[in-house]
């Protein structure tokens, strides 16, 4: 009786080992594909730049994933999915995608492993013509590990207190990234309410940025000129302000700093 229990301990013992494992996979994030920011990193994100600002947004964040033939384009607050995504030889690519309102939009260029140029283009659902709208150059981001500024550094970090309006399901406040690149800290700046006179939901690229006593100085440049704005962080977050309505008694905005830095991919 004694031997058959121990033989029936042991089997039990042998299929619950590959079982406890699975779990722990399972808790740990081993298993991928259990979160959309865990999908992105099959792919590639590019942020980048366009001068023309006057029509198009001067900051891009782009994801081009070349195994699954998918992509995306940062718009107002998420990634949206190109709805058409064709890679040809030399590195061509053309892709398509809907914006605000009931605008498509097509860039055209050529994707190379690290850079990323072309034009973009608003396109006619009906006629399926298009017409100039900006140039866009962008370089492959490495990975952006959020974490506290050093004293004189700024690394890469995001500060926000976007939320949904309870009365009409508006998106509010204001998303601030800071990215890690090959040439430095680059950025970007999306207002989603008026706090100024900002565009609202147009992704501004920030320049001159930089750590001063403590308190992260940068600036964009708007459709009124160039405007400079500060944040001061703190234990939980960080105070920002525009650097002329701080001069003039302007209170400071109260934003969270986030767990991440890069959108999560949800496709």
């Amino acid at each position: 009786m004694k031997v058959k229990t121990v033989r029936l301990l042991v089997g039990m013992l042998v299929l619950c080992v590959p079982a406890a494992c699975l779990l722990c996979a399972v808790c740990s994030g081993q298993i991928s594909g259990s979160s959309g920011e865990q999908n992105s990193i099959h792919g590639q994100f590019f942020f980048g730049t366009s001068q023309d600002v006057k029509y198009c947004p001067s900051a891009w964040l782009l994801y081009f994933d070349k195994a699954h033939n998918s992509g995306g384009v940062f718009v107002v607050a998420s990634m949206e999915k190109f709805s058409r995504l064709e890679l040809g030889e030399g590195g061509a690519v053309l892709v398509q995608w809907a914006g605000l309102g009931d605008k498509n939009y097509r860039f055209k260029g050529t994707l190379k492993s690290e850079e990323l140029a072309g034009e973009v283009q608003l396109v006619d659902t009906r006629s399926g013509s298009s017409k100039y709208v900006c140039e866009v150059a962008a370089t492959k981001l490495p990975p952006q590990n959020a974490r506290a500024n050093p004293e004189h550094q700024v690394v890469a970090s995001r500060y926000s207190n976007t939320a949904y309006s309870n009365e009409g399901g508006d998106l509010t406040g204001v998303d601030i990234r800071f990215f890690s690149t090959g040439k430095g800290t680059e950025g970007m700046i999306t207002f989603h309410e008026g706090y100024w006179d900002e565009p609202v939901n147009t992704p501004l690229v920030l320049s001159q940025i930089e750590m001063d006593k403590k308190t992260i100085r940068f600036a964009a440049d708007t459709p009124n000129g160039v405007t400079h704005y500060h944040l001061v962080p703190t234990l939980t977050g960080a105070l920002f302000n525009r650097d002329d309505m701080a001069r003039t008694g302007g209170k400071d905005i109260r934003l969270k700093k986030m767990p991440t830095v890069l959108p999560a991919i949800g496709w």
